[in-house]
């Protein structure tokens, strides 16, 4: 065999598995990417049960609530605006530990990143030589 045909054969051989690289590359891409979404499904599935729970609990706790303070003393608008404050309150801190939890995701593929990374220096590298 020519020179120009090992030439070829292995300019072959190397596109070969690059391109083989490359396809399992994007597939650890999508694998990853598909992780950490599914991560920030969950967060904003927790911050959906955060705001059933506030509604839901709203219409029974604010009448018990407000009519135990009437009980106690206070005006129906005062007791009123004590328990609505009490819920604000509850669900301003169920939504920054949601949010803080979708924050804390990052959608970049950086484990991927860095494969591809190495794989270009090995490349390069083989190139070299």
């Amino acid at each position: 065999m020519s020179g120009n045909g090992r030439n070829a054969s292995a300019i072959s051989a190397v596109l070969e598995h690059l391109h083989s690289l490359i396809r399992k590359e994007m597939a650890l891409i999508r694998a990853e990417m598909a992780g950490k979404l599914n991560r920030a499904a969950v967060a904003v599935a927790v911050l959906t049960i955060a705001v059933i729970a506030v509604l839901t609990g709203l219409n029974v706790l604010a009448g018990a609530l407000v009519a135990l303070l009437v009980e106690q003393g206070l005006t129906a608008g005062w007791a009123a605006l004590v328990v609505a404050g009490g819920f604000v309150l509850a669900a301003a801190i169920l939504c920054a530990v949601g949010v803080r939890m979708l924050k804390s995701i990052s959608l970049m593929p950086t484990e991927t990143i860095s494969a591809l990374k190495r794989d270009a220096r090995t490349l390069k590298e083989s190139f070299h030589d």
